[in-house]
């Protein structure tokens, strides 16, 4: 009972805010992404604070915004297409729900796809200028900022931390977290991003500190996937940077080093036959890689897919729809395969694959134009994009309310970037 009173409390105080300036309401969802973990009931259903934040915005904007009259839509500069792929992707994916149309998969439907939808429509239509475009990226700032400071905090008293992620396991940092992956996955692209923007834009020295702070945590976190994607990333933008920095003969020196590099690596017959054991045909005992663990549940989840190739395992079924295919009884079945392109698969079915892969495509064009236009955003957007899709071939960067969220965000900031005319041009150095 008293839960569910500081939970109304802070329900009035967030729609106040919201009230004021929706801004503010878009602002506060991006700083608080983690108030999934503040659950409650009503009526029996299982809810959370995020839910009931997006919920509370998106009635207040259609109060005050009043997008159900013809005029709203006549005023809005953004591109149509990215209405359809919103309303494409909700229909895939309620498709996909009927599959398994249960109590629980209805509950993560909303808190995965229809939430998030509503967010990225509110969104997307209040983006007028820079400011507002700045509000948001300094949201995503602060957020990063006091999940470091909590996980500092935990670095030295051990609150919080899970006996499975410290001594005498490897220690590996949660922050408000249960697990380290939580807390990489949605750090690691905004990191980043808020790295690439600074040096990009020349803008305020706490972008580079944060976005450092934010690598930093996908380090305390132990997290491989998200410091390769970052690492990757990274080195892309910096090697591009330089190659257009140098003359023309010492570009061809430059292409010919990267190339000897490569092919030393990949003719590396040890590292070559050992990487294509864990991928091919991996060894499971204790002493099993995570990439080997990895391999082993794409093998089993392409067999699943055979099997089921249109519609997939439905939505939040994946766990008992594999097991006739599980071959290791001691290697538990995790929620998702931990593969970008099998989780939509899985999940959706072919159509929410084809629609996800659609979505990519539009993103890809839409940085693309942004190159083209020297806009500041294009390096920042494609660096996030990069991390999110790398570190994603190994694991699940959608499937959980904040990532879901984050996905949304982003994809708003990529579609509005080329809309906001007063954005600086790309700062060369």
């Amino acid at each position: 009972m008293l839960n569910l009173f500081f939970i109304l409390i802070a329900g009035f105080i967030f729609a106040y805010v919201a009230k004021k300036n929706i801004l503010w309401g878009l602002s506060l969802i991006i700083i608080f992404l983690p108030s999934y973990l503040w659950r409650f009931k009503i009526l029996a259903l299982p809810s959370t604070f995020l839910e009931l934040m997006i919920l509370i915005l998106f009635f207040i904007w259609v109060i005050y915004a009043k997008p159900y009259k013809k005029e709203f839509w006549l005023a809005q500069t953004i591109e149509k297409k990215w209405f359809y792929l919103s309303i494409l992707w909700l229909v895939v994916s309620l498709v996909a729900w009927l599959y398994n149309p249960t109590l629980k998969s209805l509950g993560l439907w909303r808190a995965y796809f229809l939430e998030p939808l509503l967010f990225f429509v509110v969104l997307v239509t209040s983006l007028k200028n820079e400011k507002d475009y700045q509000m948001i990226i300094k949201s995503t700032a602060i957020l990063i900022f006091w999940l470091a400071i909590f996980a500092i905090i935990q670095n030295f008293t051990g609150v919080n931390l899970p006996a499975a992620y410290y001594y005498p396991n490897v220690k590996r940092l949660t922050s408000i977290f249960s697990y380290p992956n939580a807390l990489s996955l949605l750090t690691a692209g905004v990191s980043g991003f808020l790295v690439v923007y600074y040096i990009c834009s020349q803008r305020k020295w706490e972008y580079l500190a944060i976005g450092i702070l934010g690598i930093f945590l996908s380090w305390w976190a132990v997290s491989q996937g998200a410091l390769l994607a970052i690492l990757f990333a990274l080195i892309f933008f910096g090697a591009v940077k330089l190659y257009k920095k140098l003359k023309i003969r010492k570009q061809k020196y430059l292409f010919f080093l990267i190339t000897i590099s490569l092919l030393l690596v990949f003719f590396n017959s040890r590292l070559r036959s050992d990487l294509s054991q864990q991928l091919f045909h991996p060894v499971l005992d204790l002493r099993a890689t995570s990439l080997e663990i990895r391999s082993s549940q794409w093998q089993e989840t392409y067999t699943l897919l055979k099997d089921n190739w249109f519609r997939g395992a439905g939505f939040n079924a994946y766990q008992i729809k594999l097991v006739p295919y599980h071959k290791t009884a001691w290697l538990e079945i995790f929620l998702y395969p931990h593969n970008i392109f099998l989780n939509f698969w899985v999940e959706l079915g072919l159509l929410g694959l084809l629609a996800f892969l659609l979505i990519l495509y539009f993103i890809g064009q839409e940085i693309k134009k942004l190159f083209f236009e020297k806009n500041n955003l294009s390096w920042p957007l494609l660096i996030f994009w990069l991390i999110w899709l790398i570190h994603g071939l190994a694991d699940v960067p959608y499937f959980k309310n904040d990532l879901s969220l984050l996905f949304f965000i982003f994809l708003a900031l990529t579609a509005r970037a080329r809309n906001i005319k007063t954005i600086y041009k790309e700062v060369e150095f």
